[in-house]
């Protein structure tokens, strides 16, 4: 995978994010294409959730479609090939489940992986970054699944502020490291490479233990 990934804390689609946001925009391949946003998490708001992300980025100057996958039952031909395609793809916040259900072991899984192949930028924001993750673990410690293990060995917390709540221990024990983003905070990175790091704002790392 040759794409770049961006992580951010949650309370997206505000100025705070505006540097980040634009810093990986400016990484897709075709400069003029739209950001496809996917609402499939922020159920049963997705529409305001995509209009909030419309105003938000057209007033970055960025073009936005809206993805019409809301659930896992609209994983369509069109709508996957879509997916595939996109040059950039913001996953919005809600509830982690739905992402999971929606791309986790799904033909829409691999229409992801191929878009970082080629190139793409994979934002989210809060559930949208945990899915980016090697599992998908919710602020009360529930494992829900495996996340797209893009950032590979990692656990996202999203709306993170210290101290390190007490279950992530389990999960050190077992080799993941754990990316604690505040809101407003923000992770840029590749695939292929962990020199190419941009940290935005409020961002904590605990190691494997």
């Amino acid at each position: 995978m040759s794409g770049w990934i961006l992580a951010s804390g949650g309370n997206e689609f505000s100025s705070s994010y505006q540097q980040a946001d634009l810093a990986a925009l400016e990484k897709r391949t075709d400069k003029s294409s739209a950001l496809l946003v996917v609402v499939t998490a922020p159920f049963p708001t997705q529409e305001l959730a995509y209009k909030t992300a419309q105003k938000h980025f057209n007033s970055l100057g960025i073009k936005t479609l809206m993805s019409p996958i809301l659930s896992e039952k609209d994983l369509s031909t069109e709508n996957i090939s879509q997916l595939e395609n996109s040059s950039a793809i913001y996953f919005a916040g809600g509830t982690p489940s739905r992402l999971v259900d929606a791309f986790i072991d799904t033909d829409a899984e691999a229409a992801i992986q191929n878009a970082l192949l080629n190139g793409a930028v994979l934002m989210g924001s809060s559930a949208g970054a945990m899915l980016f993750g090697s599992r998908v673990v919710m602020p009360g410690g529930k494992d829900i699944g495996r996340g797209l293990n893009i950032l590979k060995n990692q656990i996202i917390l999203a709306h993170f502020n210290k101290p390190w709540p007490s279950w992530v221990k389990q999960f050190t024990e077992q080799d993941f490291e754990i990316l604690g983003l505040s809101e407003g905070s923000s992770l840029l990175t590749t695939v292929t490479s962990a020199t190419d790091t941009v940290t935005f704002g409020n961002i904590s790392f605990l190691p494997p233990k």
